[in-house]
């Protein structure tokens, strides 16, 4: 397990959650230290391989499929090859394996045209017992969304990028898939975020003023978003869960909409199938856990709320990023 972070490392990854861009003299007056010990912290975290900053497209936006939230049973000697080929797959956001049962969870996004090939050709060829795929309806927190209560809101918005108006345009807009050079710097961000504007220039032979106003563009337009992937547990939230919450079908909204606003949530949607409420929420211990259910149902002005929450064992795949227990590709 990944050690906390010293104070002012978590502010300055609390900031690259926010905006993976961000310039390091701005992150330094967001978070009142000096320009150089943020940049100096900063290369050093990347360096350790506990921080990478990644680009990743609106999977609504950019047209990858239909949401789903996938889950496979399989006998525990098998969780670590499913978890693996899950992870490489193109259609999956995040993948985990969960310590309730011997199961793998994960988002991912399908498109109609190929459902049949992937659940009755490849899913029949893995070695499992048993899977379901629940259509989600409404986002309310997505991968991009999470902050861990570090920095305040004024901190946060002197930042920029902020996934409400992503959640918004994703249900207002049409897909729009990228150009081929869109598609190409998205690609190289997606290696390494913070890869600057030269570099990306004289790799792909454009201006760099075309660079930086694709980038800009993409960013401005929800479709981009460039962000910090890392251990919650870097930032003292070591225990995350899947948390599931039901209540009637009229106070659903209220209850997600509750969900999403809670500090914990990593991740929060609405599940198109019974009618839940779901969240990826990341804690401090398990004391943690039950404190934030207890405020949860204290704060719902309405009926009882059904909880139930599985701890995650391990995670294979974070904001589309292939973690190392996965292994290289198949």
């Amino acid at each position: 397990m990944n050690p906390i972070l010293e104070p002012t490392d978590r502010d300055i990854c609390a900031a690259l959650l926010r905006n993976g861009r961000a310039p390091w003299r701005l992150i330094a007056q967001v978070t009142g230290l000096q320009e150089r010990t943020v940049s100096r912290r900063a290369t050093r975290l990347f360096e350790q391989g506990l921080v990478r900053v990644s680009a990743l497209a609106h999977p609504l936006l950019a047209g990858r499929g239909d949401p789903v939230l996938a889950r496979l049973s399989c006998a525990p000697e098998h969780l670590a090859e499913v978890a693996g080929w899950l992870a490489h797959r193109p259609e999956t956001l995040w993948v985990t394996t969960l310590l309730t049962e011997s199961a793998v969870l994960a988002e991912c996004f399908i498109r109609p045209e190929d459902r049949s090939a992937l659940i009755e050709g490849e899913l029949s060829r893995l070695p499992i017992r048993d899977f379901s795929l629940s259509p989600i309806h409404h986002y309310r927190r997505t991968v991009r969304g999470w902050q861990p209560g570090i920095l305040d809101d004024a901190q946060l918005a002197a930042l920029g990028e902020d996934e409400r108006s992503a959640l918004i345009a994703s249900e207002q807009s049409p897909p729009h898939e990228l150009d081929a050079v869109g598609l190409s710097i998205l690609d190289l961000l997606g290696q390494d975020g913070r890869m600057s504007i030269d570099a990306i220039s004289a790799q792909l032979g454009l201006a760099k003023a075309t660079v930086r106003k694709r980038i800009q563009s993409m960013q401005r337009s929800d479709h981009v978003s460039i962000r910090a992937v890392l251990d919650p547990a870097l930032l003292g939230f070591p225990y995350e869960a899947y948390v599931t919450a039901r209540v009637p079908l009229d106070r659903l909204d209220d209850l997600t909409e509750l969900l999403a606003a809670d500090s914990h949530s990593r991740w929060a949607a609405e599940t198109a199938t019974d009618y839940s409420g779901r969240a990826l929420m990341a804690f401090r211990d398990q004391r943690d856990v039950t404190d934030t259910i207890a405020s949860l149902t204290a704060r719902f002005a309405g009926p009882e709320i059904e909880f139930s929450v599985e701890p995650l064992l391990t995670m294979y795949k974070r904001s589309d990023v292939v973690l190392p227990p996965a292994g290289p590709a198949p």
